[in-house]
């Protein structure tokens, strides 16, 4: 398996500072970063459109069919077109919290932040809130289970959201630590609570949301990984990881328990964030405002 840097955003059109969220949705690449700004892209990182969203770092950006959400450290949450970056309402505006993370899926919102509290948000009205015990620094929804995950410990809690106010109960405990990411709707993967090895872990309930096997990223100065992302293409689960190595890397899940390594490419900077794209597509951010996009084949 072969991975190759197949293009980079051009230096006059990148971020200023350290990419910190990609997602891609809608055939679009979406980009934010210390600098406060939000960056749309074509597939092959031609900039299509940018808009200041916030004056202090983004944490994290979601999306919807027609909607990006974005959060940041400036205690906000805020609504952008979709198609024209022009800005709709603030959710959350001028707080003193910091909202972490923005999950969207089925009509959603799920937001985490730094006092521990995961808030949900139907069409963009507050439905209610979550305390979950340490603060949220990654989240992930796979309804009715969301996961949550700072340094020490994920949290699997169940959400009832069929009802006046949300029910909840906390379900496992699992020892590790952010990131974490979905693969499918099989499996997720997160990372020991070193920082270096990866943890792949059924999404099956009954099985106790157990753990099939953990694997060390492969680094050669065993550094931290700072990024995940899974993908199904083409009926395989697949899982990308990468970190302070600026090296990134492709497992694919086997037989339910195992994670088969299938090539790395070194992409030239520390990686703060990945986001895979169309089949065989992925691409990473981080340091500098820089991002690539790497082939499989």
């Amino acid at each position: 398996m072969t991975l190759t840097v197949a293009c980079r955003a051009s230096d006059a059109d990148k971020h200023d500072k350290d990419v910190t969220a990609l997602l891609f949705h809608k055939g679009k690449l979406y980009s934010g970063a210390d600098g406060g700004k939000v960056k749309v892209w074509s597939e092959d990182l031609v900039k299509q459109g940018e808009v200041q969203a916030h004056t202090t770092p983004i944490f994290s950006i979601a999306a919807s069919d027609d909607t990006l959400y974005t959060s940041s450290i400036d205690g906000s949450i805020k609504l952008f077109d979709l198609n024209t970056l022009q800005e709709k309402q603030a959710l959350r505006q001028g707080e003193n919290t910091e909202y972490w993370r923005v999950r969207y899926t089925n009509g959603h919102l799920y937001v985490g932040d730094n006092e521990g509290n995961v808030s949900v948000f139907k069409n963009n009205q507050f439905y209610g809130v979550v305390n979950v015990a340490e603060p949220v620094k990654d989240l992930q929804v796979i309804e009715p289970y969301v996961l949550t995950v700072q340094d020490s410990d994920l949290f699997i809690t169940e959400f009832k959201l069929d009802g006046e106010k949300i029910q909840f109960a906390t379900d496992s405990t699992i020892p590790g630590r952010a990131p974490v990411t979905l693969i499918g709707n099989s499996f997720f993967a997160l990372i020991d609570r070193d920082g270096k090895e990866i943890l792949l872990h059924s999404t099956d309930k009954q099985s106790g949301f157990k753990q099939l096997t953990k694997i060390v990223h492969g680094s050669e100065d065993n550094r931290v990984i700072n990024a995940l992302a899974g993908a199904q293409w083409a009926g395989d689960n697949l899982l990308f990881s990468g970190g302070w190595d600026k090296v990134l890397k492709k497992w694919k899940v086997l037989n339910s328990q195992g994670l088969s390594d299938e090539g790395s490419v070194n992409v030239d900077l520390v990686i703060n964030a990945i986001a895979t794209g169309q089949p065989s597509s992925v691409y990473a951010g981080g340091t500098d405002g820089h991002i690539v996009r790497v082939d499989c084949s």
